[in-house]
């Protein structure tokens, strides 16, 4: 069917999830609240006892929808009957790719919750120019990786468009926050890092290389130092070698239509912590080996798949991303994004706005410079409009001229 026809607007693939039950527990809230806007969504995944019972906790009567990764016609059949399907079902690098492939084959626009740098690199070279010929859009990395640095790197370099006239050199981004890692997203980590650890570690693995090469800034911040500008101290982000990567892809994709950020566009992220001793806690954790890993979740310190931290947990968890813009001639812009639980609660948040402004905005979106399509990230598929649904829905976005960036 074409996409106007379809039954469903957007489809939620993995509903029976740790992260999928708090995707599919905002859309029925929005249902609620009067707020989907006519958006028709369905939850899906292989067993339909689970899926039942999900419905009974959200205390939802949205329809379900019964499909197996096993079966390419169940897949077909799920991805032809939505306009949007959501994807929760990871490590996306073993279960994720054929139900990409019935997407594209169905001209099924997709956005997923995956961090899976190496994944993504393959989803390009199999299905971008296809998705492209179509006018598919396929935006893997719709959560907390990488929304808030992706979009939030898109408005600092806008920002400093605007108010300088000229172009972005370097973005860094000081990150804060507390939360835990649900057992899927550790499992994932495990995966990459055996799996891939080249394509992990290769830190233009999605494209954005500069003209000159590889520089000693584009390495990865793998250390711990005082910062004198904040006060803190920095080390490493565990998210960094996602979000950047995808900070990068988004200036390439802007370049091709002559909207880079930047010649020499910089991007990197940072932890900030208060003490040393915490930074060096964080960077050991950050560094920490897959077999210690998975020990750890062995001996029950760590998550098994499926569990994650409760919703008391969640609810006190917040974080916070301080951006500093340095425009070509050393001015500067700062940006702020603030949440909740990051890697649950804004992430349902971020993927779900995501879904419903391509179920209910595909044509604005299209009218884009370069919009065509593709594999592509949340900056160049869906840029202010989603800051703007994000802002709506309580995600704080916020850029400003600023002197240099001083105490957080």
């Amino acid at each position: 069917p074409t996409a106007m026809d379809r039954p469903y607007d957007v489809v939620i693939w993995g509903a029976t999830g740790f992260t999928g039950k708090i995707i599919a527990a905002y859309f029925q809230d929005l249902k609620e609240r009067k707020a989907l806007g006519g958006i028709r969504f369905a939850l899906a995944g292989r067993n339909a006892e689970k899926l039942k019972t999900v419905l009974k906790q959200i205390k939802s009567e949205a329809p379900i929808v019964i499909a197996s990764l096993t079966n390419e016609d169940s897949l077909a059949a799920m991805c032809a009957s939505t306009r949007v399907l959501l994807s929760t079902v990871g490590p996306f690098m073993k279960y994720g790719t054929p139900v990409v492939a019935a997407c594209v084959q169905q001209g099924t626009d997709y956005v997923d919750t995956t961090g899976e740098t190496p994944w993504v690199r393959e989803l390009i070279d199999r299905f971008h120019a296809s998705a492209r010929g179509r006018k598919t859009f396929i935006v893997p990395m719709c959560g907390f990786d990488s929304i808030p640095s992706d979009l939030g790197a898109y408005i600092t370099a806008a920002e400093i468009k605007k108010r300088y006239g000229c172009a972005t050199r370097k973005i860094e981004n000081f990150v804060t926050m507390t939360g835990s890692a649900s057992g899927g997203t550790l499992a994932t980590g495990i995966m990459m890092e055996r799996q891939a650890p080249h394509r992990l570690h290769d830190v233009f693995v999605l494209g954005g290389q500069r003209k000159c090469g590889v520089r000693e800034e584009d390495k990865d911040f793998n250390r711990v130092e005082f910062h004198e500008g904040v006060g803190m101290w920095a080390t490493t982000f565990g998210m960094a070698k996602l979000n950047t990567r995808v900070v990068r892809r988004s200036n390439s994709l802007f370049e091709a239509e002559g909207l880079g950020y930047g010649d020499n566009f910089n991007y990197q992220e940072k932890a900030l912590v208060p003490t040393e001793k915490i930074a060096k806690k964080v960077w050991r954790a950050a560094n920490a080996p897959p077999d210690v890993i998975e020990r750890m979740i062995k001996q029950g310190r760590l998550p098994t798949p499926g569990k994650g931290p409760s919703k008391a947990e969640r609810k006190k968890n917040w974080f916070i991303f301080t951006m500093d813009g340095t425009s070509e001639d050393g001015r500067h812009v700062r940006t702020e994004i603030k949440g909740g639980d990051a890697g649950y609660e804004e992430t349902a948040k971020m993927v779900a706005e995501s879904a419903i402004l391509l179920a209910s905005k595909k044509g604005e979106l299209l009218k884009r410079k370069g919009a065509h399509g593709g594999v592509v990230t949340p900056a160049f598929a869906f840029g202010r409009q989603l800051v703007d649904r994000l802002v709506a829905a309580g995600i704080h976005f916020h850029a400003s001229p600023t002197a240099v960036v001083s105490k957080l």
